[in-house]
């Protein structure tokens, strides 16, 4: 939620806590379908809010499962498939499967590569077991590297989730003008007379320009296991 959102959704709340502060002496304004629909938007604005919010938290949460992954495929799987491929099956035809990627290889790559290994590795099973490896040790390859594929899924639905959002929050905030244009002539119309409470009527709908404190900073982040650095 960026910082002009904060303001004018900070502002609307300030119009809702004004228009039922002042209930008794604008019974015709909330009883209207402008005053209902402001409460309405209000309510899916806070929605919006919160979703993007949490997604934004999710993705970044997402991220450094991603690399805790990332790093468990490479390390114990990988690497020790490739280590023991270099010093046994450097002849079989299959060996540029058994070699590891670029350090610097795009996350996908990574996953095609370990995929690769773990096809190549089957083949020549027998050479890996008598050399420390597991029964099942190229199942557990792909599985390493199926899991890291899931965390990029994980995290891009969370992306996909925050411009979801981020889309309703711009839409809301839109049709929220238009109505607060009509809840303003009804409210200056009955309140001509009455200087005072129609200078703080005004006051709750002007849109700060303070520091805005975004509803991140409220929400809680998820937890994530901790994530060992090679």
């Amino acid at each position: 939620m960026i910082a002009q959102q904060i303001r004018k959704f900070d502002m609307l709340r300030h119009v809702q806590q004004f228009l039922d502060a002042f209930a008794a002496e604008l019974t015709v304004v909330n009883a209207t379908a402008a005053r209902t629909e402001l409460d309405q938007l209000v309510k899916e604005m806070g929605a919006s809010a919160t979703m993007q919010a949490v997604s934004t938290l999710n993705a970044k949460g997402e991220t450094a499962a991603q690399q805790a992954l990332r790093w468990n495929l490479v390390k114990h799987h990988m690497r020790p498939v490739a280590t023991i491929a270099a010093a046994h099956l450097r002849d079989v035809p299959s060996f540029a499967a058994l070699r590891m990627p670029p350090k610097n290889a795009r996350v996908d790559v990574v996953i095609e590569a370990a995929t690769a290994m773990a096809d190549a590795a089957r083949a020549n099973q027998q050479v890996f077991v008598e050399n420390g490896r597991s029964e099942k040790f190229a199942d557990e390859l792909e599985a390493a590297a199926i899991a890291v594929r899931a965390s990029i899924d994980t995290r891009a639905k969370s992306i996909r989730t925050r411009a979801g959002a981020g889309a309703g929050l711009k839409a809301t905030a839109s049709r929220a003008h238009l109505i607060l244009r009509l809840l303003d002539a009804q409210v200056q119309s009955v309140l001509v007379d009455d200087p005072k409470t129609l200078a703080m009527w005004k006051s709750a709908k002007r849109i700060g320009r303070g520091k805005a404190v975004p509803i991140e900073a409220s929400v809680p982040a998820p937890t994530t296991g901790e994530k060992n650095a090679s």
